[in-house]
């Protein structure tokens, strides 16, 4: 019985690893760059995974029902925006305020990136 107990306990823990270690590969990742009115952009969709970013189009997260997590940043920098790739993990934060749009907009004011 006790030999039962500890293999369910070592499968659950296991399992729970496993979970953990899925929602750790999730961030935010640039699925598009595009330049408005002269203005770089960057499309960022929250919370998905790299392979995500790198196989799914920007229409795809706009109609599924995560469609909220859709941010346009406005990039002042224009040789950061540049250097940004699509399917690159990034954290960005917003200067101001959120423009309610669809997608919503912000200027980005800080964009931190992640090595590949």
């Amino acid at each position: 019985m006790k030999r039962l107990y500890l293999l369910c306990l070592i499968a659950a823990v296991i399992g729970l690893l496993m979970g953990c270690s899925k929602l750790a590969d999730k961030g935010d990742y640039v699925v598009k760059k595009t330049i408005s009115s002269n203005t770089p952009e960057i499309y960022v969709v929250h919370e998905i995974t790299a392979k995500d970013a790198k196989t799914k189009s920007l229409s795809y997260f706009l109609t599924n029902e995560d469609h909220d997590d859709v941010m346009i940043y406005h990039v002042n920098d224009r040789q950061l925006y540049n250097d940004l790739q699509v399917g690159e993990r990034v954290t960005v934060r917003a200067f101001g305020y959120t423009m309610l749009s669809y997608p919503p907009q912000a200027v980005a004011d800080e964009i931190i990136r992640y090595p590949k």
